[in-house]
């Protein structure tokens, strides 16, 4: 039998051990570290807060279609569910408009309009109004309401009956009694106290039925105390339930309110430095590509001035490069040049936006309109 100082692949193993910890190591160090622009690094949290804005935008429609809904409580159900979706989407429609404005008139043009602004605060505390008398109104349709409950009385059938039977006894023995001892249609003393006896049974009897009938009376009144006193248990806690539900559902609208805002100005602050990233990328490509190299000038500079050049004819299916080079070296000009555009209304350079972009701010645009209304 062969020993073995050491198990053979146990450095094998440990080679490849090394050599997978060292590759998983490089790869989450190369992803850790991994050079990335702001539209990667801030991608997921814009779809997150764009996700949360969607949430936000149906609790919302939620809170505020149940409050509408009690608008219209004497017209028909299909015609209350219509109106309330309608005027929903309306003030949705407002609020999303008048609130979209207002940032891109922060983030874009650095000033707001006024009536946009108005409109934008009077949306937005509409809804918020809304949202928040729908929070209070829903506790009532979440919670079951406390209805009274009959109690179980105890019936006075058995004990009438009994009494009455025991009764009904006594005056038969008393009568059979009478009958069988009468002569000549009297009765004899000691025949009268016997009958006596059996009217003071009958008495007892009836005294007895009437305080059974009294005490299952109380018993019974105590059974609806209990039961009156279990309803306004019951009652109480409903009240405190729907309160407490209450208070938690009208910080959560006005939460989901202010979450919507705050998605919105998260949404468009990413899509901003996103443009802004993109432009920079642009011009610096541009003017990396086209700007001429040493080597470039050192051949412009051995070219004789009075060298032959070729007409400038272009051949069917191929591309003049002299004048793709030109077009180049005009469009780095204009890339070189500080601004692009000069506003016709306040005369100040700035870089257009679009090829409609005629004003340098909107403030321009509106005192031209104004001008051409005149």
């Amino acid at each position: 039998m062969t020993s073995f100082a050491e198990n053979p692949h146990n450095k094998q193993r440990k080679v490849q051990n090394y050599a997978i910890f060292n590759w998983s190591l490089n790869k989450t160090l190369e992803q850790k570290f991994e050079h990335k622009n702001f539209a990667h690094r801030f991608a997921w949290a814009n779809r997150a807060f764009l996700g949360m804005g969607v949430i936000a935008q149906l609790a919302s429609l939620t809170t505020a279609f149940t409050m509408l809904s009690y608008l219209f409580l004497n017209i028909h159900w299909v015609i209350r569910i219509a109106c309330s979706i309608a005027l929903v989407v309306m003030i949705e429609v407002i609020k999303r408009e008048s609130t979209d404005d207002v940032m891109k008139g922060l983030f874009q043009y650095k000033e707001v309009e006024k009536f946009s602004a108005l409109l934008a605060i009077v949306a937005v505390g509409a809804s918020i109004y809304i949202s928040i008398e729908g929070a209070k109104i829903l506790p009532s349709l979440l919670v079951e309401e406390a209805t009274p409950q009959a109690p179980v009385l105890k019936s006075s059938e058995g004990i009438v009956s009994d009494y009455d039977n025991r009764m009904a006894a006594l005056e038969i023995q008393r009568d059979n009694f009478r009958n069988t001892r009468l002569y000549k249609g009297r009765l004899a003393r000691k025949d009268s106290k016997v009958v006596q006896e059996y009217n003071e049974k009958i008495e007892a009897t009836q005294a007895q039925k009437d305080a059974a009938l009294a005490a299952l009376l109380l018993e019974n009144q105590v059974i609806e105390q209990k039961a009156l006193e279990d309803f306004e248990s019951r009652k109480s806690t409903m009240t405190l339930e729907r309160e407490k539900l209450s208070t938690q559902l009208v910080r959560a609208a006005i939460g989901f309110e202010l979450l919507f805002l705050l998605s919105m100005g998260f949404s468009w602050w990413y899509y901003t430095e996103c443009e802004k990233e993109k432009k920079e990328g642009n011009i610096a490509q541009v003017a990396a590509a086209y700007t001429p190299s040493s080597v470039q000038e050192e051949e412009k500079i051995q070219v004789p001035e009075d060298a032959h050049q070729a007409p400038s004819i272009n051949k069917i299916g191929f591309i003049n490069y002299e004048e793709v080079e030109q077009k180049q070296l005009q469009e780095i000009e204009k890339v070189k040049k500080e601004y692009t555009r000069i506003c016709p209304q306040c005369g100040t350079g700035f870089i257009h936006k679009s090829h409609n972009h005629t004003y340098c701010t909107r403030s321009c645009m509106l005192d031209a309109r104004e001008q051409r209304a005149e």
